[in-house]
C-alpha cells in the first residue's frame, strides 16, 4: 500500500501493478539488451527558451511548441520571463517526465534521469516524483536520478546504465550511447517522415527550403549590432541572412496561397499539440497566412534557426495535407517495435463524446481491445516494419482516422484505405499508461479508463482528500504531480476508471468541475 500523509490524516492508497513496463518490453524483445539497464530521459524541450539555468534550449534539434509559434520574436530569448520559464519547466520537466516514469519499469532494468523544476529547491522535484511512483508495486519502481541539466548527467558507468532512450531529442545527449541515434529519433518524429514512409496517410506535400541562415557576424551591420549571438534576423537586415529568410518565407507562403481549401498545415517538428492548423475556408487561409508571415510570424522565427549544423534535417519544412473526409472514428494506437521489426500491440484509445457529440477526451475500453487489435494488426505490423528498417526499436503512438468507405480520402500512397495515419509519434505517447493498467482496472470491475492533464489549486494531499473514496478504491490514480509552493497551484496527470463509458464520463466531469485543463 502507498501512503500519502498530511498533518491531519494519512490516506492509504492501493498498490498499482502494471501489466508490463517499458523496461520489460525492451528487455523481453531484444535478446542483445536483456542484461542492459536503460536510462530513460522523458523530458520535453523548447527551441527558444531555456527551461532552467542548467537546462538550455535546443539549437540543433528544433521543436516548434506553442510558445515558439505564438510569442513575439523579441520575447523568444533564452532567459525568458520567470513566470513563462517556470510554466514550461513544470510541464516539460515534471508533468511529462513523471507520467512516463510511472510506466518505466523496475530499478534493476530502468533508471529515469530527471531534472528539477526549481534549482533553488531541487529536492521538492524529487519528493514529488517519489510520491508519484510510491503507489507502484515495489518490483516495478524505477530508479530516479536527479541532476541539474543534461550536461550534468553523471557518467553512465557510475549510474550502471548501458544506454539512453529519450522521448524527444535533447542537444545535450549528443555523444552518449543511445538505443536509437538522435538524428534517427528526430527524423522519425518529423512530419516529413510520414510523407516519406509509404504508409497510408492523407495526400500531402512537403515544402522545404535549401541552404541555411548564416551567422550574424557574417552578415550586415544591423545583424552584427542587433542579432549577434541570437537566432534573430532583424527585419531591416540588408545582408545574406535577410535575403535567405525572405526567399524561404515567400516560397512557403506561395505554396499555402496556391493550395485549395480545405487542408491541414503542420510544422516539421512539433511538440505538445502545437504547430497544426486546420484550414476549412478562405477566411481560415487568410488568418493562417497572417500567423505565418511578418516580423513575428512562425516562418521567420523558424527559418532564422536553420543553421549549418541542422539544415540537413530540414527543420524549416512545412507539410500541407488533405483533410480526411467525414471520419467516423478517431483512434490512438500504441505499440512497441522490437529490434526485429515485430510489433507488440499495447492498446487503442477511442474518442469520447458527450450527449451533444462534443469531444471531451479519449478513453480506452478494455472490452474492445481484442477487436481493435485484429482491426489494426496489418497497419501496425506494416508501420513497425518500416520503423525497424530505419533502425528504430521502442514505443510508438499512432493517430488514425477511419472513414466509412475505403477511398473517401485520397491516400498519399495512392491506395484505397479506410484507415489514415494522421500523426506518428515514435516515442512514448500520453495515453500509453492506459493499456498497461488494464489488469488494475479490470480486476476492479472497471471496463474503461481515461488519463488527462489538469491544474488545481492546492497540494496533492488536498486533491486526494477531496476524492478520497476514488483514490482508496483504486478508481483514480495520480500519474504525475507538481505542486508549486510559490503559487499554491499544482499541475498533474491523472487516470480515472469507470464501469462503462457513461460512468467514466461522469467521473471525469466531476474532476473537471474543480480543476482546469493544461494548455501547452
Amino acid at each position: 500500500m502507498g501512503s500519502i500523509a498530511t498533518p491531519e490524516t494519512a490516506v492509504k492508497l492501493p498498490t498499482i501493478k502494471l501489466d508490463t513496463t517499458l523496461a520489460d518490453l525492451y528487455k523481453n524483445t531484444n535478446p542483445n539488451a536483456s542484461a542492459q539497464r536503460i536510462g530513460f530521459v522523458f523530458t520535453g524541450v523548447n527551441s527558444a527558451l531555456d527551461l532552467t539555468d542548467s537546462f538550455p534550449c535546443n539549437e540543433k534539434f528544433l521543436y516548434q511548441d506553442s510558445p515558439f509559434n505564438t510569442l513575439p520574436t523579441k520575447k523568444l530569448v533564452r532567459t525568458a520571463s520567470a513566470s513563462l520559464q517556470r510554466s514550461l519547466a513544470t510541464k516539460y520537466l515534471s508533468l511529462i517526465a513523471q507520467r512516463d516514469a510511472f510506466i518505466a519499469g523496475p530499478a534493476s532494468s530502468a533508471a529515469v534521469i530527471c531534472f528539477p523544476v526549481d534549482a533553488s529547491d531541487p529536492e521538492h522535484s524529487r519528493r514529488e516524483a517519489e510520491a508519484t511512483i510510491s503507489v507502484l508495486d515495489p518490483s516495478q519502481k524505477p530508479d530516479l536520478v536527479f541532476c541539474p541539466g543534461p550536461a550534468d548527467i553523471p557518467p553512465l558507468k557510475e549510474l550502471k546504465v548501458d544506454r539512453i532512450a529519450c522521448k524527444v531529442v535533447l542537444d545535450g545527449l549528443e555523444g552518449l550511447p543511445l538505443t536509437v541515434p538522435l538524428e534517427t529519433t528526430w527524423y522519425l518524429n518529423s512530419k516529413a517522415a510520414l510523407a516519406d514512409s509509404k504508409l497510408p496517410t492523407p495526400r500531402m506535400d512537403v515544402v522545404g527550403v535549401s541552404g541555411f541562415c548564416a551567422e550574424a557576424s557574417e552578415c550586415c551591420e544591423v545583424c552584427v549590432k542587433d542579432g549577434a549571438g541570437t537566432h534573430f534576423v532583424p527585419v531591416n537586415c540588408s545582408g545574406s541572412r535577410g535575403i535567405w529568410v525572405k526567399e524561404g518565407e515567400m516560397k512557403i507562403l506561395n505554396a499555402v496561397r496556391e493550395r485549395p481549401v480545405p487542408f491541414v498545415l503542420k510544422n516539421q517538428q512539433t511538440f505538445g499539440g502545437a504547430g497544426t492548423w486546420v484550414v476549412h475556408s478562405e477566411e481560415d487561409k487568410a488568418d493562417l497566412l497572417e500567423v505565418l508571415s511578418g516580423e513575428d510570424g512562425v516562418l521567420r522565427k523558424m527559418l532564422a534557426r536553420v543553421t549549418e549544423a541542422n539544415h540537413h534535417l530540414r527543420p524549416a519544412a512545412i507539410i500541407i495535407s488533405d483533410i480526411v473526409k467525414d471520419p467516423i472514428n478517431d483512434y490512438g494506437v500504441t505499440f512497441f517495435v522490437t529490434d526485429k521489426g515485430e510489433a507488440i500491440f499495447l492498446g487503442a484509445s477511442e474518442q469520447m463524446t458527450d450527449s451533444n457529440n462534443a469531444w471531451i477526451g479519449s478513453t480506452i475500453n478494455y472490452t474492445h481491445q481484442d477487436a481493435l487489435r485484429e482491426k489494426f494488426d496489418p497497419l501496425v505490423k506494416r508501420t513497425a516494419a518500416w520503423l525497424a528498417a530505419k533502425d528504430y526499436y521502442g514505443p510508438v503512438g499512432m493517430d488514425i482516422l477511419e472513414t466509412a468507405t475505403p477511398g473517401q480520402t485520397d491516400s498519399h500512397t495512392g491506395e484505397e484505405t479506410a484507415y489514415h495515419i494522421v500523426d506518428l509519434n515514435v516515442r512514448t505517447s500520453g495515453s500509453m499508461c492506459l493499456p498497461v493498467m488494464r489488469g488494475h482496472f479490470t480486476n476492479l470491475g472497471l471496463k474503461c479508463a481515461s488519463s488527462f492533464s489538469l491544474t488545481a489549486k492546492g497540494s496533492r494531499e488536498e486533491f486526494i482528500e477531496a476524492s478520497r473514496e476514488d483514490f482508496v478504491s483504486g478508481r483514480m490514480c495520480i500519474l504525475s504531480w507538481y505542486h508549486d509552493l510559490k503559487t499554491n497551484k499544482s499541475i498533474a496527470d491523472i487516470v480515472v476508471g469507470g464501469s462503462d463509458e457513461g460512468e467514466l464520463q461522469k467521473r471525469m466531469q466531476k474532476v473537471r468541475q474543480t480543476t482546469e485543463e493544461v494548455v501547452f
